[in-house]
């Protein structure tokens, strides 16, 4: 699919699209300073089959925030259930308005898609 150059696909302004940002490895969690981890959220999913179905949790948690969330759904994928857990981060920093999200993933399809170069070692990527 060819993206059009200069497309803001739907933010409103130059302020909005600013807070659209970049992706960037990040150091090992034990490694931030104290003050950067409230920012921390680390993302799991898990898929599997019970009889005919293929069921997915989705999951996230706060080491320091106490903030946990989960999604759990019938049909989809193990990539449908990183995806669904990065949107659970994603919501959660949104919501509290963080200024920065420490994205801590096993996931490298995850890792992929933010990074875009692929060289994202796991675990250590933040958006």
């Amino acid at each position: 699919m060819n993206w059009p150059e200069g497309e803001n696909f739907g933010l409103a302004d130059d302020k909005e699209q600013e807070q659209v940002s970049r992706a960037e490895e990040a150091p090992p969690y034990n490694q931030l300073p104290a003050d950067e981890t409230r920012y921390v959220l680390f993302t799991d999913s898990s898929c599997c089959i019970i009889g005919m179905n293929r069921k997915w949790k989705a999951a996230v948690w706060s080491p320091t925030r106490q903030v946990a969330q989960a999604a759990e759904r019938e049909g989809g994928s193990s990539q449908l259930a990183e995806l669904k857990a990065l949107q659970l981060a994603l919501d959660i920093a949104e919501r509290k308005k963080w200024p920065k999200l420490y994205l801590y993933t096993d996931s490298w399809m995850v890792a992929n898609a933010l990074w875009g170069s692929g060289k994202v070692e796991k675990g250590k990527l933040t958006t």
